[in-house]
């Protein structure tokens, strides 16, 4: 576990390295070629995964590059971290991509609960693989989703949108990390408001309160209504940072419109420190629990 830049968490944990979505304005990438051990590296696209059980004596936080490698050792960090702390999971890896295996999630959930001092950050692109870990058809069930789990998505553009319905519903804290911002996004029929109503996609009856069965047909999952059936909790917005060719600039009235948004439906928004010079005396930076 280590102290991070990250401005919205306090540390960072990296029990599963490496990714396959091959964004091209990935810093993890960047950070993990400039410092890996280069061994063995497998061409990407065979989707080769490595495990390391044990310690083996040499401090190499990328023995593979950025080639998914799950470090064993390293799930019992938290547990010995005695003062609670606000830790972002996988900061260098996406936990819940298509390639990790289902037993390494495992393992670093049990990870989690057996720390139970902390807030664990848990930040996808993938979220169907944990969108309904409180949900009747997910592998994972309730007991995975505690109290100190958050669950969030990254968007960079509209059409990314989709993903907010795949955050858990329940009692689930879910957040979305709109950065880097790569053009407008119009948040405002994704995000449910108080007058929101759902009706069901196979008879089409109408609710004022999301179920996931419909109370005339009896069907169930059939609800559809905003594509976000509850609130997310939690909003933070970023600047692509470092100096890539084609690297875009944001604007400032797409932050307004997302904040716009925000405010209406009270969700507290987090601007990560490359907006401050573009928001003036209107940068802010709320968390959704104390501090």
């Amino acid at each position: 576990m280590k102290k991070t830049k990250i401005d919205w968490a306090d540390s960072t944990w990296n029990p599963v390295t490496g990714c396959l979505h091959g964004c091209e304005y990935c810093y993890a990438r960047a950070i993990a070629n400039r410092f890996g051990w280069h061994a063995n590296e497998p061409d990407i696209n065979e989707r080769v995964l490595y495990e390391i059980p044990v310690f083996d004596g040499k401090k190499q936080p990328y023995p593979f590059d950025f080639a998914p490698t799950f470090h064993q050792y390293r799930l019992g960090e938290p547990a010995a971290w005695t003062k609670p702390r606000t830790i972002f999971v996988c900061s260098m890896a996406d936990l819940f991509g298509d390639w990790v295996p289902d037993e390494w999630i495992k393992q670093v959930f049990e990870a989690c609960e057996a720390a139970q001092q902390h807030r664990f950050l848990f930040l996808t692109k993938n979220p169907t693989r944990f969108g309904r870990i409180n949900g009747w058809n997910h592998q994972y069930n309730n007991e995975y989703a505690k109290d100190n789990m958050w669950f969030g998505t990254t968007i960079t553009r509209q059409y990314e949108l989709n993903r907010i319905r795949e955050l858990p519903y329940g009692n689930a804290h879910t957040f979305l990390s709109i950065e880097p911002i790569l053009e407008r996004i119009d948040l405002d029929r994704y995000l449910p408001t108080t007058d929101t109503r759902w009706h069901c996609s196979y008879c089409g009856h109408y609710t004022d309160t999301y179920t996931n069965h419909c109370g005339s047909c009896g069907r169930r999952g059939g609800y559809s209504g905003s594509f976000r059936k509850q609130p997310v909790n939690w909003i933070i917005l970023g600047a692509e940072s470092g100096n890539r060719k084609g690297k875009v600039t944001p604007r400032r009235e797409w932050i307004d419109s997302i904040v716009q948004i925000c405010d209406e439906r009270k969700i507290p928004v987090f601007m990560k420190e490359s907006l401050r010079g573009l928001m003036g005396d209107d940068f802010r930076q709320e968390f959704p629990w104390e501090v």
